[in-house]
């Protein structure tokens, strides 16, 4: 069976529900739960975009979004991977802009066999990653 590590845009679209792009609203319905994975990288950024918005006084938007976050980490807790040695390793013999965030998700692809999901795949080129935008 194939699996799938989702970037955050994904993740982010996902949330809206009924208002999802209509190819990220089918990913996840053709998607089974446990072939989806969130590198822990994504929650990152998300907790980091929930922090934006304390910072913003936008309190009801937080709480939403910690709730949300909550629902999300409990939902994945089987499938949140980590960037390992496997993946430093992947990481290090990439070319290019391999060591941001994209790079060690991309080096996470490759090292778990994971096939990246994300509307920017020009940020995830990388020899022998499967790649897949839900977006097209």
């Amino acid at each position: 069976m194939a699996a799938y590590l989702v970037d955050t845009d994904v993740i982010v679209a996902a949330r809206k529900g009924a208002g999802a792009p209509a190819g990220v609203a089918a990913f996840f319905e053709r998607v089974a739960p446990e072939a989806r994975y969130i590198p822990v990288q994504v929650i990152a950024q998300l907790r980091a975009g929930i922090q934006c918005s304390w910072r913003r006084e936008a309190a009801l938007e937080a709480l939403a979004l910690e709730g949300w976050l909550e629902a999300l980490l409990a939902q994945y807790a089987a499938r949140l991977l980590d960037f390992d040695l496997d993946c430093a390793l992947v990481c290090a013999r990439l070319h290019g802009d391999a060591h941001g965030v994209d790079g060690q998700i991309a080096a996470m692809g490759i090292a778990y066999g994971l096939t990246v999901v994300s509307g920017r795949l020009d940020s995830f080129v990388a020899q022998g990653l499967r790649l897949e935008n839900p977006f097209k």
